[in-house]
């Protein structure tokens, strides 16, 4: 299947545009292989959908570009993912880096059991997060510039106008769409490149999800984002590209318009349309 659809894999065609690239990727959990010869260019401050059947792929896709799959037992990888031209997998490459380079936001909103402010704070603390000016200022300083930090986040959330008088609050204060829109802050604050959400919406409801599909669109200005969801309309709403992956292997990649209105595949349009899957 994956020699039929070599022609669908990739619509970038500027190379200074692509931010990610994946080249021959295949994962094996123990024996079982997950993901079959997987190509793929992810376009930099654009908006990528990963959609699927259940058990495709997908989650192990996108765990894969910010090697949280190292964590998994018995999970193997083969095959480059090239962050702006350099390979995650290489010998010589800081894991914790990489994940500062790349963030993810999960399913589930998992907020710390901490106040607002400091889950957002948690990871600018943990990765040391101070301007080299701020080690020789004074304490008064630095939590000044901490601060600041964690306000952007929130406004890039755009949470700040709804938590900015309860910075001190339980995270478990907060309904369930602005516990996901502070996970989105948390991992904002680090400053990453690349954000991943695997299916960010699918606990919220529909007020909530909207407001997170709204806040993609803007991210992507400063982010590129990947987005996995099995929601056929909000890859259709949000998504500049969109890539569907069945068993493992990727089945079409193109502009988002295409897949829906005119996919190459048959297979592809089945899946939309809702004949299966």
């Amino acid at each position: 299947m994956v020699d039929k659809v070599t022609s669908h894999q990739s619509p970038v065609t500027s190379k200074k545009d692509v931010r990610i690239s994946i080249r021959n990727l295949n994962i094996w959990y123990a024996n079982t292989q997950v993901i079959k010869n997987v190509r793929l260019d992810i376009e930099k401050n654009r908006v990528t959908a990963i959609i699927g059947p259940s058990g495709c792929g997908k989650s192990t896709l996108i765990r894969t570009i910010n090697r949280m799959n190292d964590i998994i037992p018995d999970a193997k990888v083969k095959g480059e993912i090239l962050l702006d031209g350099k390979n995650i997998y290489g010998d010589d490459i800081d894991v914790v880096e990489v994940r500062k380079r790349v963030g993810m936001v999960f399913q589930k909103s998992n907020p710390f059991p901490k106040s607002i402010f400091e889950n957002v704070a948690y990871g600018l603390k943990i990765n040391g997060f101070i301007s080299a000016g701020g080690r020789s200022a004074s304490g008064g300083k630095k939590k000044g510039q901490l601060m600041e930090r964690v306000e952007q986040s929130l406004k890039d959330a755009a949470l700040w106008k709804e938590v900015k008088d309860r910075l001190g609050d339980s995270a478990f204060d907060l309904s369930g769409g602005q516990q996901q829109r502070l996970c989105i802050a948390r991992a904002l604050a680090i400053e990453p490149e690349v954000v991943l959400f695997d299916e960010p919406c699918s606990a919220l409801d529909p007020t909530a999800t909207a407001k997170i599909e709204e806040l993609i669109q803007k991210l992507k200005k400063k982010y590129t984002i990947i987005i996995v969801t099995h929601n056929m309309q909000q890859a259709a709403r949000i998504s500049d590209f969109c890539a569907f992956l069945m068993l493992g292997e990727l089945i079409e990649f193109d502009k988002t318009d295409k897949i829906f209105t005119a996919p190459s595949e048959k297979v592809t349009e089945d899946y939309i349309t809702g004949r299966f899957g």
